[in-house]
């Protein structure tokens, strides 16, 4: 639904009790009618100041007509777990996602904002899911969104399950579709808690901070267009991906840098 001129107001968040599904509540409510979704509590707070509705997106008798009214859903409901095993990625990130993707057609639902990750392509440069060849940039050059997927996980393959039934409702019902293939985040927004470890290299490439976060779906909500994939991490010194196209194409210019926290 390419220029399609509708204005989004309601904005439903699936996933929204998880990290950040929380930074997004308290980051969008003065733009955006919220309504929250998800299968556990909503925080006491983020409660009282947007509608919220408790449901299993595995569970297709729970979703009919939850979506009703809105004019977007920002899907970050999933096992977000790079270990999680097969019955848990099929349930939670491969059958929800269908599910989601499905009651926004019928609810007439003008885009989707879809949470990806860093890990459909983390095999590029990953030793394990959760550490980095330091010096693969300088060997092999960026990661670019082009180059072909290399998950590292079924985690990572469940969501490149989510970007093509994504691209699948775009180009079949017209639906605006955006994957932000988001980096690492912190619930205390730093990444120095990781240093001295083996994980500090992979925080310092892939960093998101929670600014960045909500500057990231921000903009994946305003942008006009059918089907977009992009990446969603700061401007860290050493981000192992290419930021031009994201820059150009989503207007999202990161502010933060995992650098200064180190």
């Amino acid at each position: 639904m390419e220029g399609s001129g509708r204005t989004i107001s309601k904005v439903g968040i699936t996933g929204a009790a998880g990290h950040i599904g929380t930074t997004l509540t308290k980051g969008l409510p003065d733009r955006y009618a919220l309504t929250l979704f998800d299968k556990s509590e909503i925080e006491p707070d983020a409660a009282r100041k947007s509608k919220s509705v408790k449901v299993d997106f595995s569970r297709e008798e729970e979703v009919k007509g939850i979506f009703q009214g809105l004019d977007a859903v920002i899907h970050l409901a999933a096992d977000p777990l790079t270990e999680a095993p097969w019955e848990s990625v099929l349930t939670n990130n491969i059958i929800a996602t269908y599910h989601v993707l499905e009651e926004a057609r019928r609810a007439g639902v003008i885009k989707i904002v879809s949470a990806s990750t860093n890990h459909v392509q983390h095999g590029y440069a990953g030793k394990t899911p959760m550490t980095l060849d330091r010096l693969y940039v300088e060997k092999m050059g960026h990661i670019r969104l082009d180059d072909p997927p290399a998950p590292d996980s079924l985690y990572g393959v469940s969501k490149l399950f989510a970007e093509n039934l994504g691209r699948y409702y775009a180009w079949q019902f017209g639906i605006q579709f955006i994957a932000l293939r988001i980096g690492t985040t912190f619930s205390e927004d730093d990444p120095s808690i990781w240093r001295g470890t083996d994980r500090e290299d992979h925080v310092r490439a892939l960093f998101l901070s929670k600014r960045d976060c909500v500057a990231a779906f921000t903009r994946a909500l305003a942008v006009d267009t059918g089907y977009l994939l992009a990446y969603a991490v700061s401007n860290n010194d050493r981000c192992i991906f290419d930021l031009t196209e994201t820059r150009e194409k989503l207007g999202f210019n990161p502010r933060d840098n995992a650098e200064t926290y180190f």
